[in-house]
Parts: C-alpha cells; sequence; structure tokens
C-alpha cells in the first residue's frame, strides 16, 4: 500500500480532511491499514504525452511499475497519450504498457485492464507543430489518425470505438474518445439499462465538464453536455483531464449531481491562471518568476462496500500529494466534496503564518536592470492550519495606526489590479516537504503611490478561496526615482565668416 507521510502533512493539512459527511464524521485516516480487501482498485492519470524518443516512456513505466505493486485491476488514462498525434508515440505508448504488464498481466499473474482514450493531442496534434504545407502532410500521413482503428488494434490489440464500455470485476467502465465524447448523451440513453444503479461506474473524457471540477472559470473544460448527461447518474464518477491543473489543487474533486475528478498530468503541470507567477500575469509592469511546472501526478483508487478512497501522488518525487479524499457510498446520499460544502468544512481550519511571521517580512528596492525599477516584499510561507493555495498581496496608504482594513477595501475598489496581486504559493502542486519556505511579490514603482506611508498587506487562501489572518509589513515610503540628467545638448557649430566681398563689388561700393 502507498505509505502517506504522515509527520510532515501534519503541519499543513486540515485534520478533518479524513473524511466528513452529512451524517456525521467518519474518519479513514492517511496511514490506517485497510482492514478489508478492496473489491476494485483503479490507477487513474492523464495527459501522459509520449514524444517520438522511446525514452519519453520513463515516467510512464515508472507509474505503471508503482500501480503493479499496489495491485491495480485496471489502469486509466483520460486523454493525450500522443504528444503530436504520431503512431511512433502510441507504440511507445504501448511498449511502455506490455513491458510492465505483458498480456495484460501484472507480475503475480493477475489481469490488469487498460482503459484508455484519446484526447486533443491525440486526435488532431499533427496539426500542431509548425511545418509548411508538405510537412504537415506527412505528419498526417504518419499519424494515428490516418487510420486510427488500425493504429489502435496494432498497438493495444482491442478494436477502437467512438465510445467504448468495459466491464471490470462487476464495475463498469466507460470513455468517449476526443472529440467522440460530445456524442455522450446519445450513449448513456442508449446503455442506461446496462449499468446497475446500486454501483459506481466511472466514465473518462479529455476535457472537464463544464461547472463542475475547478470550478467553471478552468481552461479545458466541454460545453456543458457531459454536466447535463450524468446530471442524471448520481453514481458516475467522472474522470478527466486537458487543463493539467494538480491533484494538489483541492478544488479539482466536484461533487453535486455526480462526482467529477480532475486528474492532472503525467508530464507537466497546469495552473489555474489570475495570478501574477503563471501564465496570464495581467496587466504588470514587472513580470514574476513562473511557478512552475515540474512534477507528475496521479491518483489510486480503492473501492470498498461502504467508500471509496482516493489517494494522490506525485510520481516525480515519490511523496503523497495530501490527506485521502474518501467518497462514502452509495454516491449521491452523502456527498462530502460539494463544492459549498467542502468550502465550509476546510473553513475550520484556515491556512495561517506562524506567529512572528511578520517580523521576517523583507522589503527591497531594486533599481532599473533587466526588469524596471520594483520593490520586492519577501515573506514566509504559511504552514500552520489548512494548506496554502495562493497569497494576495496589497498596498495600503496610511501608517502604523491606521485602519488598514478599512483603507485596503478603499484602495482595493478604486485600483483592484493595480495595488494588488495573487500569486500562487510557490511550488503548491508539489508535495509539501518540496515546497518553499518563503514566497516573494513585486511591485513596480508605477504601480505603488510613492512618496506616501506604505504597508504590504499579506492573506493566505486555500483552494476555496477561504481567507486566512493577515499579517502586514512595516510601513515605508519610496521615493520617486530620480530623473536621470538629460544628456548635455550638442555645442552649436560656430556661425560661419560673412564672404569676403568679390573685388567688383567692393569697387562699386566705393
Amino acid at each position: 500500500m502507498f505509505d502517506f507521510t504522515r509527520r510532515d502533512f501534519l503541519k499543513g493539512l486540515f485534520a478533518g480532511t479524513a473524511v466528513a459527511s452529512f451524517g456525521g464524521l467518519r474518519l479513514f485516516g492517511a496511514e490506517e491499514k485497510e482492514a478489508a480487501v478492496p473489491k476494485l482498485r483503479i490507477g487513474v492519470v492523464s495527459d501522459v504525452h509520449i514524444y517520438m524518443d522511446p525514452k519519453s516512456t520513463s515516467v510512464w513505466e515508472k507509474t505503471l511499475r508503482w500501480y503493479d505493486a499496489q495491485g491495480v485491476d485496471v489502469v486509466l488514462v483520460a486523454g493525450d497519450i500522443a504528444d503530436t498525434s504520431q503512431l511512433q508515440q502510441l507504440k511507445n505508448f504501448a511498449d511502455g504498457w506490455y513491458k510492465v504488464f505483458p498480456n495484460d498481466k501484472g507480475a503475480d499473474g493477475r489481469h490488469v485492464e487498460k482503459f484508455f482514450i484519446q484526447g486533443n493531442h491525440d486526435f488532431e496534434g499533427w496539426k500542431y507543430p509548425k511545418a509548411d504545407a508538405e510537412k504537415r502532410k506527412a505528419l498526417f500521413e504518419s499519424s494515428i489518425m490516418k487510420d486510427i482503428k488500425a493504429s489502435w488494434d496494432a498497438c493495444f490489440h482491442e478494436e477502437w470505438k467512438e465510445i467504448m464500455m468495459k466491464n471490470v470485476k462487476g464495475y463498469t467502465f466507460i470513455g468517449g474518445h476526443w472529440p467522440h465524447h460530445g456524442k455522450i448523451g446519445e450513449f448513456m440513453a442508449a446503455h442506461k439499462s446496462e449499468i446497475d444503479p446500486k454501483l459506481p461506474f466511472f466514465y473518462t473524457q479529455h476535457p472537464h465538464p463544464k461547472g463542475t471540477c475547478h470550478g467553471p472559470w478552468v481552461w479545458g473544460h466541454d460545453n456543458g453536455a457531459s454536466t447535463k448527461t450524468f446530471t442524471e447518474f448520481p453514481n458516475a464518477i467522472v474522470f478527466t483531464g486537458h487543463s493539467h491543473n494538480p491533484l494538489s489543487d483541492e478544488a479539482c474533486i466536484w461533487q453535486d449531481s455526480f462526482t467529477s475528478i480532475g486528474t492532472a498530468s503525467l508530464r507537466y503541470i497546469g495552473h489555474r491562471s489570475g495570478r501574477v507567477n503563471t501564465y496570464n500575469f495581467g496587466p504588470c509592469a514587472v513580470k514574476h518568476p513562473f511557478v512552475g511546472s515540474n512534477d507528475q501526478h496521479g491518483m489510486l483508487l480503492s473501492v470498498f462496500d461502504d467508500h471509496i478512497t482516493i489517494k494522490r501522488r506525485s510520481f516525480a518525487y515519490d511523496d503523497s500529494l495530501g490527506a485521502d479524499w474518501t467518497l462514502p457510498l452509495p454516491l449521491g446520499e452523502k456527498k462530502p466534496y460539494a463544492r459549498a460544502h467542502r468550502a465550509q468544512e476546510v473553513r475550520q481550519n484556515l491556512p495561517a503564518f506562524a506567529e512572528n511571521a511578520a517580523e521576517q517580512i523583507v522589503i527591497k528596492e531594486n533599481p532599473a536592470g533587466k526588469l524596471p525599477a520594483h520593490v520586492a516584499i519577501t515573506f514566509p510561507s504559511a504552514v500552520s492550519g489548512g494548506m496554502v493555495f495562493d497569497y494576495e498581496i496589497k498596498a495600503e496608504i496610511g501608517d502604523d495606526h491606521s485602519d488598514h482594513e478599512a483603507i485596503g477595501k478603499q484602495i482595493y475598489d478604486v485600483q483592484p489590479r493595480r495595488w494588488t496581486r495573487r500569486i500562487f504559493a510557490p511550488k503548491y502542486f508539489m508535495p509539501l516537504a518540496k515546497r518553499d519556505k518563503t514566497a516573494t511579490c513585486l511591485f513596480a514603482y508605477t504601480e505603488i503611490p510613492l512618496e506616501e506611508n506604505i504597508r504590504f498587506a499579506i492573506t493566505p487562501l486555500d483552494a476555496y478561496g477561504n481567507r486566512g489572518k493577515t499579517i502586514y509589513s512595516k510601513v515605508a515610503k519610496f521615493a520617486k526615482p530620480a530623473e536621470p540628467p538629460k544628456p548635455a545638448e550638442p555645442p552649436k557649430p560656430a556661425a560661419k565668416p560673412a564672404e569676403a566681398a568679390k573685388p567688383a563689388e567692393k569697387a562699386a561700393a566705393d
């Protein structure tokens, strides 16, 4: 079984994340030994993005070996197997599978089912590299899509279908290849009678169902068709990828009329937008260092009679990404991960700074160089209470005796972008032991009021937007940068002397 590092995580994880449900608290501790044998074990990953080089399967093979050691019955991949839709990439992926599971069998001889679906990179990735018409035609000719059915059969020795359905130890698995997942409504209407309503079943497609995991703002959701479809199936668990958003983001699990879970990526991590240290850093005069993406995430599900446990793992660091999630069964009766309920639950243990954190805030002025002239505010990470997701840093006018909450609100209302920053907690997507001990936020001189008493208000937030207690820097005043001296004007050329009068003109003048 996966060994959760309890000592590391007790500092930063909500004690109640073991499991809270509407019917009372039921604890499944992270280190608890499972007394019962799971009825089904599932390995879940997404966005493997295998390249042309066979060596690019190293993480994939490492992941499969770990799943084999856990005794999985099925491995599910939620799309983007190949990076640019090349048949060689799909073959590399398949070779990695059969190296670990020859003839679809684990090391102990048990059958291990493969359940793989296409994402956009598998379907149209041949269009993505920059290439002229001739090169693009060659990429298509060597692509999976040249003959998808023949490609699939050659690699996996099974029939390719737009939407496939398998039964593993009595549990139903359904998968919709890109772009055929758009037909899932028709498929479910036709096959509803084949699904046992008393058991959970598992569906996968590449894009997130709109308005579910990670919220309606996430990049990479569908048009809402799957959300509408599975509203009628409270026993559905939907696995999706595409956004690459990390499993350390507590908002990647969602429960309402069904259960939706984002599966992150086994190649590199993506992020929500709107923070200045990610892709869309906004109208900032000074760009922050990118928060990073170097991790590979996956899940292990253990299905029991009355609950499902979900372990979140970093395969880059062989460590846990947080306390287990636990879904009570039957699904739909209790919804511990309903957004409003979960946000309220984790609010009982907000992320917090250490008591002396405010004293450790360092403000450093940086003259213009590679970056515009700016102020850097460095502060200790919030390591107490619940897990910090991001920080809000706000410049406030006033002095030590000012009502900074009122002043801050006034400034925020007037200049929400100019004087306020949101930054991801550095390495928030990694295991706790790998996360940075400090964070830094930058403000250009053009973005803060100069020659005023200013202090910076720093607030930790969790993945649901719950706000922890704010700490404040000491008051500082920043002078306007001295105007650079104007270059001296070049001396004016001396006036040319008047041309001497010609002799005839001079004689006439006389």
